[in-house]
């Protein structure tokens, strides 16, 4: 068996104890599997080659709307390509607006697009920002695979799942996929 040891900062957790927190909760997604996942970083660098790999589509990118350090990688690197943003999905749109109102997203002016005004900018110069990275039956990403949904799925996209199926979900993902 692999045991990992992590560090963790005691003094801040009696820190915040004193504060007045009782009760801390976590959870994590695959906490059974041994090992480590990869880093925010190399997800990062991997999306940034993904991107100079394909610039000749349109990139459609689902993941959890909730990870707005996420958000922000892919927006960074839209912006570095001169790529057009379109969020796709009720909580991806609500949550990166809200996000970006309290200062969490940054995104310079200009680089947002409504579904209304793809049709002004190249293919090759838009990035779809999605729900649908577990398969959800009405997440974005499954209503376009479906053909179901305002933005159609193309052969000049490219589509991207910016997460590992949480277990469970797989056959949703696949299904997808397929």
């Amino acid at each position: 068996m692999h045991i990992k040891f992590f560090l963790v900062d005691h003094t801040r957790i009696a820190q915040i104890g004193k504060e007045g927190v009782r009760l801390m909760l976590g959870e994590s997604t695959n906490v059974e599997k041994p090992g480590a996942t990869i880093s925010e970083r190399k997800v990062g660098e991997t999306l940034e080659r993904t991107f100079a790999m394909h610039e000749d589509k349109r990139i459609i990118i689902a993941a959890f709307a909730s990870s707005v350090n996420r958000l922000q990688q892919i927006v960074d690197i839209c912006e570095k390509c001169g790529r057009k943003i379109v969020f796709n999905g009720r909580s991806m749109v609500n949550i990166s607006g809200m996000a970006r109102e309290l200062g969490l997203l940054k995104v310079k002016d200009g680089t947002v697009i409504e579904p209304e005004e793809m049709h002004k900018h190249h293919y090759a110069k838009q990035c779809l920002i999605t729900t649908g990275s577990q398969g959800e039956p009405m997440s974005a990403l499954t209503r376009m695979a479906a053909g179901e949904d305002k933005i159609e799925v193309g052969a000049h996209d490219l589509v991207v799942i910016s997460s590992n199926p949480i277990p469970g979900n797989e056959k949703l993902v696949y299904t997808v996929i397929n």
